[in-house]
């Protein structure tokens, strides 16, 4: 069952047990869908700008749940606005498109709604090529609006942070402000395995522009978005794609083995079964670090290969490294939140860990 599908039911049980507190019919659809995009395409674009006083219009006045979602939107701003600093890059603009499910009424100026959240983000580097580049995130949501005094706000947003894996995001504290060099890179060309993997990937990586499967995940496989992140799941698949056959170990079928669904599982399995190499490892200064020959961990990434982010002294994450930009920057895709060509260390802090696995494809 893809997440929307999903999302829906679980929205119209709970919704359906407390159907008696509102006292309106459901929102036209169209309706619900232009004012939730409309809110947050000025949200997304305030966070992109760094425009604090548009940020804080978007939220309900004078309500402490908004002023708590507010401030997490505000921690999400200051890390976008260093990170982007730190990078050397600008953005440009973002798009924005809000996929919505049902929508109930939970009083008189009160809806709940579930939505899809689609961001497409353009940006350029400052210094090396400054062609624009574009990436998608897509990030699934549980808002509450309220209208007051004629005008529409979001008063809760519940969903899982497309800029941090752990949600823990604490303001000016987060970012790594590292000066990153623009890497000019002549990737190695993929093995036809790396090859079925990325397309497998850009097919099914969800809610993010650009994805395919018309923003589905496949349906032949378990979600758990709401439980602990799919990410490894969706990595399983990828690899599995590439040419890697299940067995008792490693298997997606009935939800999954626990190598299949957890990070730290799937990285112990990889060492175990030689199908992938853990090359480096370390904290994003010591990646970027030229060796004697001129070269950097970083610099021999190839299309196909594995990252895993290390928090808690733990692998709670992988994504899969699927192209490089315009300036030779790594971007991949992941899930939870659904990424599409995203730098590969948006959303991660100064104390994360990564670790560059080289992946053996069969031929």
């Amino acid at each position: 069952m893809d997440f929307l599908r999903f999302g829906m039911l679980l929205f119209s049980a709970v919704l359906g047990a407390a159907g008696s507190t509102g006292d309106k019919a459901p929102l036209d659809a169209g309706s619900v869908q232009r004012v939730v995009t409309q809110l947050v395409q000025r949200e997304d674009q305030a966070t992109m700008s760094g425009n604090r006083a548009s940020l804080k219009a978007v939220f309900l006045p004078g309500s402490k749940t908004a002023e708590a979602v507010h401030e997490k939107a505000v921690s999400r701003l200051m890390y976008l606005n260093d990170w982007a600093k730190a990078r050397q890059i600008h953005f440009d603009g973002v798009l924005v498109h809000v996929r919505t499910g049902p929508a109930r009424w939970l009083g008189s100026d009160e809806v709940r709604v579930y939505g899809a959240d689609q961001a497409q983000y353009r940006y350029h580097h400052l210094v090396g090529n400054k062609r624009e580049n574009r990436f998608g995130i897509g990030v699934y949501h549980w808002y509450v609006l309220e209208e007051s005094h004629g005008q529409w706000y979001i008063k809760n947003d519940t969903f899982i942070d497309p800029l941090n894996q752990d949600t823990r995001l604490k303001g000016a504290a987060v970012p790594a402000v590292i000066q990153v060099k623009p890497e000019h890179r002549s990737p190695v060309p993929p093995s036809e395995g790396a090859k079925r993997a990325i397309r497998y990937a850009e097919t099914y990586c969800g809610a993010a522009f650009g994805c395919g499967n018309q923003n589905r995940y496949h349906s032949q496989y378990a979600d758990y978005n709401w439980n602990g992140g799919d990410c490894t799941n969706f990595i399983s698949q990828v690899l599995h794609a590439g040419g890697f056959s299940e067995n008792s170990h490693w298997d997606g079928s009935d939800g999954g083995t626990p190598a299949w669904v957890n990070a730290t599982r799937l990285a112990q399995y990889l060492r175990r079964s030689g199908r992938a190499t853990a090359y480096a490892e370390g904290t994003l200064p010591t990646l970027i670090e030229d060796d004697p020959s001129g070269h950097s961990p970083l610099d021999q990434l190839r299309l196909g290969d594995l990252i895993g982010y290390f928090e808690t002294g733990r692998v709670v994450h992988f994504a899969i490294v699927v192209g490089f930009d315009a300036d030779g920057y790594p971007l991949v895709i992941s899930h939870s939140a659904d990424r599409y060509r995203v730098p590969w260390d948006l959303g991660w802090d100064r104390t994360t860990r990564f670790l560059f696995y080289h992946v053996h494809y069969p031929s």
